[in-house]
């Protein structure tokens, strides 16, 4: 049986049943449904051979071709769906709903699989992602120079039950230029965001969501227009840390990873640090003085942050001055902080 499905039940059956993407491996690359998984109806380079006969010579020309490729795999289909599923029952999509995803859901059918398939395939999606980026979210911004551990604070107001999305943690890089050492690769924009739109969709309704304040980009990933331009407009507080105890942190959080992602970071930012900056830096990694090198780098980053905070600085409706920088006694304060702005 073939039930036509909407993007809601899809997304509420996906944690019983598996939820396969059709579509070539490089469009599931670039961007999927968080939790499913890839069962490409055809490749990459025969996916871009249909597309253009079917440009050339038409739909009927495009079909014949598409099933040369796709008849001698059958089994191999159907061998992928049975390994992925302990049921009968599948959920499935393309990218618009269209043929792929119809003859997928037709050869199962005929072998006696249940198949929900998604009406309006991954674009509706995206459609539905982009459209909740544009909505005016109840955000609250942290904000903080470099070193103030705005990312160990949103962890403690986590797990005193505020609604918190780490952005950082879902771009995979801490936004500077030593923001990827020690991680994982980065996913694309795309991939980011429909991360993050499932992450809103987890905290639901709950007020205000916490997140740290961004540039637009984060590494090679850009936030979505909309909830960028939301953020700039809505109430941030910041953390103020002694520069001392930010040094610590850093040399505490990137140290680990050696001396080579260091240097190669200011060797990329020598331009914006300066020649000398730059070269005292390197040198004094190199003597494994971190805390020096700590020192120079922070040097340029206070000063981009407080230009940002005078052009900006309606934004602030509080400071959280600490000595300690300690990320539990910043939460408590922050609490009572927000208390005043969402009562």
């Amino acid at each position: 049986m073939i039930n036509n499905t909407d993007l809601e039940t899809i997304l509420h059956l996906r944690s019983n049943i598996p939820l396969i993407d059709v579509r070539s491996p490089c469009e599931f690359e670039k961007g999927h449904i968080p939790g499913s998984l890839n069962i490409p109806l055809f490749t990459n380079e025969e996916r871009a051979e249909i597309g253009t006969l079917y440009k050339e010579e038409g739909q009927e020309k495009a079909i014949e071709l598409g099933e040369t490729y796709a008849i001698p795999r059958i089994d191999w289909y159907l061998s992928r769906v049975k390994e992925a599923s302990s049921s009968d029952h599948v959920a499935l999509y393309c990218y618009r709903g269209g043929m792929r995803s119809g003859r997928f859901s037709e050869l199962l059918d005929s072998r006696g699989w249940n198949v929900s398939r998604l009406t309006g395939g991954y674009k509706s999606y995206r459609r539905k992602a982009k459209e909740r980026f544009a909505e005016d979210l109840p955000l609250l911004i942290l904000g903080g120079k470099t070193g103030s551990g705005k990312t160990e604070v949103l962890i403690e107001l986590r797990k005193k039950g505020e609604a918190v999305i780490d952005l950082e943690g879902l771009a995979s890089h801490r936004g500077s230029a030593f923001g990827n050492i020690g991680l994982d690769e980065q996913p694309t924009t795309e991939q980011f965001e429909n991360n993050l739109y499932e992450k809103i969709l987890e905290i639901g309704d709950r007020k205000p969501l916490w997140l740290e304040d961004e540039s637009a980009g984060i590494g090679r990933i850009f936030l979505p227009d909309d909830l960028f331009a939301t953020m700039r407009r809505s109430p941030m507080v910041v953390l103020d840390i002694p520069s001392d105890i930010r040094v610590e942190r850093l040399c505490r959080e990137y140290t680990q990873w050696g001396k080579e992602p260091l240097l190669d970071a200011v060797t990329r930012i020598t331009r914006r640090l300066g020649g000398d900056r730059a070269a005292k830096a390197i040198d004094a990694i190199e003597k494994d003085n971190l805390s020096a090198a700590a020192s120079i780098v922070l040097g340029y980053y206070d000063k981009c942050y407080d230009y940002g905070m005078n052009k900006d600085g309606q934004r602030i409706c509080g400071s959280i001055k600490l000595e300690t920088g300690n990320p539990s006694e910043a939460a408590e304060e922050l609490l009572k902080l927000k208390d005043s702005l969402f009562p």
